[in-house]
C-alpha cells in the first residue's frame, strides 16, 4: 500500500492513504500553532477504538493532543466549532460539516457509505477519505500502516456491523453480562465485547474522552477496565454519591427493557385499520412499548433502546411464547432518528425479502435508507444537505447490509396532499409499508414522548480540553486537574 503525504493527496484513489506530515514547519506554514491537535470521533465503540489508535500514532509522531471532541448523529456538527490554528483530526463520522469548517479539517477518515460526485469534487485536494471497510478502526489501521490484530478487528467488525451471527455470538448475550458464563465460553472475547458494548453511555462525553486519553491500546478488555475506573468521576446520583459502571449500566438496561415491553399483551397487527383501532387517540397514534405490524416490530421513542437491544428483547418474547412469531425487521425511533435492522441475516430470507413498488428487492438496509432519503428529497421536497438551510439541521443516512438509519429528520412537508405533515411521521409510515407487508398511509400522525426536555445545548458541550481530562495513575487512582498524585 502506497502512503501519500497530504501535499500529494488524491482521495478518489481508494488504494491511497495519508499520514500527517511530521515536520512542524509544515504546520506552521499552514497557520497552525505547531503540532497541536484537536481529535474528534463518534460516540460509539468504533469511535473509541479509532480515536485510541489515532492518538497512539499522533503521540508517537511527536504531536500533542490539546482537545478532544465527541460527535453524534442527532446533533451532527451543529454544536461543534473548529479552531483553525489547531490540527483538526476527525475519524468515524459519516459527514463533514458541510460549511466553511470543512477547510479547517486537516485529516478525515470514515467508512460509512461514499461521497457523492459533488463531494468528491469539493474534497479532491483535501485530506478526506472514506474507505470501504467494516469499521473505521480497520480503515485507520490500513491508512496509518498499523499491523491489524485480527482479534481486535473482529471485535469492532462484529459490533459496528451487527454481525453477531457471523461470529457465533447469540443475540441474548447482548443483555446478559454474566462474566462467569462468558469465561467458560470458547468465544469469550467476542461474547464479552457484545455484552459490554451495551454498557456504553453515549451521552457521557467526559467518560468517553477520558477512556480515549487513558487507554494505551485499542483493546476491549483495556477499555472496560479503564472505563470502570473513570465512570464514577462523571456519574453522580442525586445524593452526591458516585455511581459504579456495572450497577448503573444494569439499572439503565433494566429500565430500558421495561420501557420496550410496555404493558398489555402483544398481537400481530395485519392491517392499518386494526392498528389504528388499538392506538389512535384524538387523531394521533400513541403507543405503549413495542408493537408488531406484519413482518416488522416497531419500538417507539423514549425507550432508551437501540435496534440490537430491541432485537434481543423480542427474541426473549418469542421464546417465552408471548408473541406468535418472530418479525423480519425491527424499526426503532429515538427522537428524529429512525433505525431499522434485520432480525436475522438478510441472506437467510432469500425470496422472502420485501420488494418495493419499483420491483427492487430490499436486500441492503443501509442502501435502502439512503435511497429512501433521496426519494423524499426528489419527490416530497425534503431538504437537501447542500441547500441554504445551513448546518443547524442536517439529515444523514447510511448503514450496513443488516442495519440502516436516517438521522436527524426534521421539518414538515410543503407539498400536497401532505402539507403540514411531519416528515419523521412520513418516513416512518413509508418504512412500515415497505418492510412490514402492511400498507400505512403517509399522512398518519404519530404522538411520541420526547427523549428528554432540556435547554438548547451550549456550543462545544461535547468538547474537552486535554488538561481537564481525568487521569489514572499507575496505581489505579484517578485524579483531576489541580490534584497531585500521591
Amino acid at each position: 500500500m502506497k502512503i501519500l503525504r497530504f501535499d500529494n493527496w488524491t482521495p478518489i484513489n481508494e488504494e491511497a492513504s495519508a499520514r500527517l506530515p511530521k515536520d512542524e514547519s509544515y504546520w506552521i506554514r499552514k497557520g497552525k500553532v505547531g503540532k497541536q491537535v484537536a481529535l474528534y470521533t463518534h460516540d460509539d465503540m468504533d469511535g473509541i477504538f479509532s480515536a485510541i489508535e489515532v492518538k497512539k500514532y499522533l503521540l508517537n509522531a511527536g504531536f500533542k493532543i490539546v482537545k478532544y471532541g465527541i460527535l453524534n448523529y442527532s446533533e451532527g456538527w451543529k454544536y461543534t466549532s473548529l479552531d483553525p490554528k489547531l490540527i483538526n483530526v476527525v475519524v468515524d463520522f459519516a459527514n463533514m460539516p458541510g460549511d466553511d469548517r470543512d477547510e479547517m479539517i486537516d485529516y478525515y477518515l470514515d467508512h460509512h457509505g461514499s461521497f457523492t460526485e459533488d463531494q468528491l469534487q469539493k474534497y479532491m485536494k483535501s485530506p478526506v477519505q472514506k474507505k470501504k471497510t467494516g469499521s473505521a478502526y480497520e480503515a485507520i489501521c490500513q491508512s496509518l500502516g498499523v499491523p491489524q490484530d485480527s482479534l481486535t478487528v473482529s471485535v469492532i467488525d462484529m459490533i459496528d456491523s451487527a454481525k453477531y451471527q457471523d461470529y457465533s455470538v447469540d443475540w441474548s448475550r447482548l443483555l446478559d453480562f454474566n462474566l462467569s458464563d462468558i469465561k467458560k465460553s470458547d468465544n469469550k472475547r467476542l461474547e464479552f465485547a457484545a455484552a459490554f458494548n451495551q454498557f456504553l453511555k453515549r451521552s457521557d462525553t467526559q467518560t468517553l474522552i477520558a477512556v480515549i486519553e487513558n487507554c494505551r491500546d485499542a483493546s476491549i478488555f483495556a477499555i472496560y477496565n479503564t472505563m470502570k475506573l473513570l465512570y464514577p468521576e462523571s456519574n453522580i446520583d442525586k445524593f452526591g454519591r458516585k455511581k459504579g459502571l456495572m450497577s448503573d449500566a444494569s439499572w439503565r438496561l433494566g429500565e430500558m427493557k421495561k420501557r420496550v415491553l410496555g404493558k398489555g399483551e402483544k398481537i400481530v397487527y395485519k392491517s392499518q385499520e386494526e392498528f389504528l383501532t388499538s392506538f389512535q387517540k384524538g387523531g394521533l397514534i400513541q403507543l405503549d412499548g413495542y408493537q408488531i405490524i406484519g413482518d416488522l416490530a416497531f419500538i417507539p421513542t423514549g425507550t432508551w433502546a437501540n435496534a440490537l437491544r430491541a432485537r434481543t428483547i423480542i427474541q426473549e418474547e418469542f421464546k417465552s411464547g408471548k408473541i406468535p412469531n418472530e418479525p423480519k425487521f425491527i424499526l426503532l425511533q429515538y427522537g428524529g432518528t429512525l433505525q431499522v435492522c434485520s432480525y436475522k441475516k438478510m441472506d437467510e430470507y432469500g425470496d422472502e425479502l420485501p420488494k418495493l413498488k419499483s420491483g427492487e428487492t430490499v436486500n441492503d438496509l443501509g442502501a435502502y435508507m439512503t435511497n429512501l432519503l433521496k426519494n423524499f428529497q426528489q419527490h416530497l421536497g425534503y431538504y437537501n444537505a447542500d441547500t441554504s438551510i445551513g448546518q443547524d439541521e442536517i439529515t444523514v443516512s447510511g448503514g450496513h447490509g443488516g442495519i440502516g438509519s436516517i438521522s436527524n429528520i426534521f421539518g414538515e412537508c410543503q407539498k400536497e396532499p401532505y402539507v403540514g405533515q411531519r416528515f419523521v411521521d412520513m418516513f416512518k409510515n413509508k418504512i412500515i409499508t415497505d418492510l412490514s407487508g402492511v400498507t400505512f398511509n403517509l399522512n398518519l400522525k404519530w404522538s411520541e414522548p420526547k427523549e428528554y426536555t432540556t435547554k438548547e445545548p451550549e456550543m462545544d458541550n461535547k468538547v474537552i480540553q486535554s488538561s481537564d481530562v481525568p487521569r489514572i495513575t499507575p496505581s489505579g487512582k484517578v485524579f483531576k486537574l489541580g490534584e497531585l498524585e500521591d
